[in-house]
């Protein structure tokens, strides 16, 4: 838990979420990089209790988003979390890491051209999900939900678009495989997320995104390739077999 002696470096690595939060305060993470929190509050006329309430409200949420037990949710349940959190968390981090890799590109070029492929890493990276989640929220999803409250004498087995859930889980799970190929680039490219010693704030809060950013996408596969999916093929093998009574 952040704590105002804490200088503003320690705090963005610690907390994960926490530059954003700061970020409200127009706290500037490079010229106040090494004040504590108190100092910086004093200095922008802050109240650093509040601040600090901002910052354990975030720490409670991220913490929060991990709660659920997959293996005591239903499929539907299941697919309300997995909206609810991590394409949540696809739709409103993932731009803001694109973004601020344009603008480290700007200040930061010459000092490290790796930025450049980690831009574009991102950009393709964002690319593949906006199209990922738009079909398991428009056709997977749905259909999973329906397979899961379905009686077998009013389940309808056929779908527009595919025959057996398989067909679609199998495409999903390949775009999984390509988004881990991303992350496992960019790891490789930020030498494990760990930001250069001593350097800019700035690439500091970044790197500490795209870990937080990472830990979360991959929670979020492992939650859909192997608790969801697996759960929809059974249950539909299920009403098959049932209905064929």
């Amino acid at each position: 838990m952040a704590a105002a002696s804490q200088s503003i470096r320690e705090i963005v690595l610690s907390q994960p979420g926490a530059e954003a939060i700061l970020e409200r305060f127009d706290i500037d993470m490079q010229a106040h990089a090494n004040l504590s929190l108190h100092e910086t509050c004093r200095d922008l006329q802050l109240s650093v209790e509040q601040v600090l309430e901002k910052l354990e409200d975030a720490a409670a949420l991220h913490a929060g988003a991990n709660c659920p037990d997959p293996a005591t949710l239903s499929p539907s349940r299941l697919i309300q979390h997995i909206v609810r959190v991590h394409h949540r968390n696809v739709r409103e981090k993932l731009p803001q890491l694109v973004e601020r890799s344009h603008s480290l590109v700007r200040q930061h070029r010459e000092s490290m051209p790796e930025l450049e492929q980690i831009g574009s890493a991102l950009e393709e990276l964002h690319s593949d999900l906006q199209q990922h989640l738009r079909k398991e929220e428009g056709v997977l999803f749905p259909y999973i939900a329906q397979i899961d409250e379905a009686s077998p004498f009013v389940f309808r087995p056929a779908h527009a678009c595919f025959r057996r859930v398989g067909e679609p889980v199998f495409v999903m799970v390949q775009e999984h495989e390509r988004a881990g190929l991303l992350l496992a680039e960019l790891r490789r490219l930020t030498n494990g997320f760990e930001a250069p010693e001593e350097g800019p704030p700035a690439i500091v809060a970044f790197y500490a995104g795209l870990r937080e950013f990472s830990e979360n996408l991959r929670e979020h596969i492992r939650l859909e390739n192997d608790v969801l999916f697996p759960r929809a093929v059974a249950r539909e093998a299920e009403l098959f077999e049932e209905g064929a009574r």
